[in-house]
């Protein structure tokens, strides 16, 4: 039996705003450790994807349970669009960070048997099954056992499962992960086209470029809290200029000597990584150099723009995600 079908119900009433997916208000949910989330409030419309950014025990996946009926808020509500909770699940599809499925099992009996329990008629879940199989690129290994897969294919095999019966609200927690730039795409494509029939999408990801390219507005989430909750050109916006460069080093390096190159408007450190905003192309050469310096050897060089994870940064002073 599914995690949906096994939850305990919430209560649910209309929303007395502009049409609402799900919408928490007060929503608290935390565990003996302090993880968790709450009290928050966050409104998913009709038609919208929000994203969720945090560093790892943040409460994305805690809220993402609990919006999906999964686990009780132990204060606050949760409201979908006028429906009970137990009315909702038929219109929720949650795929949550891991591949569960029965390798004796086809792929296509596995998304079959999912879409089976919330759509009635045969050919209509035979049509949804082929066609969110081919949309996640996995028709030509449809009818092979989810043993023979690898950990990618498992992984569009759980989103083709939560999404494969057209859900009005999908739960979707760190989709991308073990995603290939095709997978990547794919997912992207899907989630607009949900948009676009007037489906929400809530995803938690740190996956910045692909968050950029799929959500409406990104939460910014940290200690169970919500810090900021914008779209992402607003976010954007907010970062200051120049390009960043993240540069890999063995061994000590002189964060001092890195800050007063010319070109160079800011520099921090994440364990074995020194993130530098700087501006000119001939600031690049001069980091390398400092870098590279007696007394550590830099390894990687890696450059890129400035993206969510930059912003997450300035908001709450802490990296999005730890690097090595």
């Amino acid at each position: 039996m599914s995690a949906l079908a096994q939850a305990p119900a919430l209560v649910a009433v209309s929303p007395t705003t502009r049409a609402a997916a799900v919408e928490a208000r007060g929503l608290v949910r935390r565990y003996r450790n302090g993880r968790g989330v709450g009290p928050i409030d966050l409104d998913v419309s009709a038609g919208e994807t929000v994203a969720l950014m945090g560093r790892n025990g943040c409460g994305k996946t805690t809220l993402l349970r609990v919006l999906a009926t999964v686990s009780r808020p132990q204060r606050g509500q949760v409201r979908w669009g006028g429906k009970s909770a137990t009315a909702a699940r038929a219109q929720l599809g949650l795929a949550l960070d891991g591949a569960l499925e029965d390798g004796g099992l086809t792929g296509r009996q596995a998304t079959h048997f999912w879409c089976s329990q919330w759509v009635s008629d045969a050919r209509e879940v035979a049509a949804r099954t082929d066609a969110v199989l081919q949309q996640l690129t996995l028709s030509t290994a449809a009818d092979d056992r989810v043993a023979t897969y690898s950990y990618g294919m498992r992984r569009r095999l759980a989103l083709a499962a939560a999404l494969g019966h057209q859900p009005a609200l999908a739960l979707l927690d760190e989709p991308t992960a073990g995603l290939d730039p095709e997978g990547s795409a794919q997912l992207e494509l899907l989630i607009s086209e949900r948009a676009a029939r007037g489906y929400s999408t809530v995803v938690a990801s740190n996956d910045a470029r692909f968050v950029e390219a799929v959500a409406d507005r990104v939460a910014f989430l940290d200690d169970g809290l919500l810090v900021r909750c914008a779209s992402p050109s607003e976010l954007l916006a907010d970062l200051p200029r120049g390009r960043v460069a993240e540069l890999v080093v063995d061994g000590s390096c002189d964060l001092s000597a890195l800050r007063v190159l010319p070109g160079v408007l800011d520099v921090t450190r994440d364990g074995a990584v020194v993130v530098a905003r700087f501006e000119g192309e001939r600031t690049i050469a001069a980091l390398v150099a400092a870098a590279d310096a007696p007394g550590g050897r830099l390894r990687e060089l890696r450059l890129r723009r400035p993206d969510l994870s930059d912003r997450f940064h300035d908001l709450t002073g802490h990296p999005l995600e730890e690097r090595s």
